[in-house]
């Protein structure tokens, strides 16, 4: 209990009670570090993903759907990228993070919501969601 009421100090310590006295621009000395921040800011993707493939199947049946990387300029190779998955998958369902495949024999009949992000070499991120449907 008192381990619980020290965390719980020690964040309301740690966590500004009005965001809107932040300021957008971090001062250091008097200083704007306002240019600093690009660093930190990942540039604008050069492509798109979307997701391909039946998302409505029924439960032993099996599932594959596919990331489809786009390049936005027209003749570019689509870029290496690396994925990620958010969301919970039925039961019986796999993520490949080396392709962005979602495949294998799903089991659990409901409605899953979930969200593949790509991210390329430069740190740029695009994502895509579908919803899977099992009868």
């Amino acid at each position: 209990m008192i381990r619980a009421f020290l965390m719980l100090l020690s964040l309301g310590v740690a966590v500004p009670v009005h965001a809107d006295t932040i300021s957008s621009a971090l001062t250091w000395g008097g200083k704007s570090d306002a240019a600093h921040w690009s660093a930190f800011v990942p540039p604008p993707a050069s492509f798109t993903v979307s997701i391909a493939g039946e998302a409505s199947v029924t439960a032993g049946a099996a599932l594959d759907l596919r990331l489809v990387v786009n390049p936005i300029v027209t003749g570019r190779q689509p870029p290496s990228v690396t994925y990620l998955l958010f969301g919970r998958l039925p039961d019986g369902a796999i993520f490949d993070a080396t392709t962005g495949r979602i495949g294998g024999r799903v089991l659990e009949t409901g409605s899953h919501r979930v969200w593949v992000s790509a991210t390329d070499s430069t740190g740029a991120t695009v994502s895509a969601g579908i919803t899977i449907v099992v009868t």
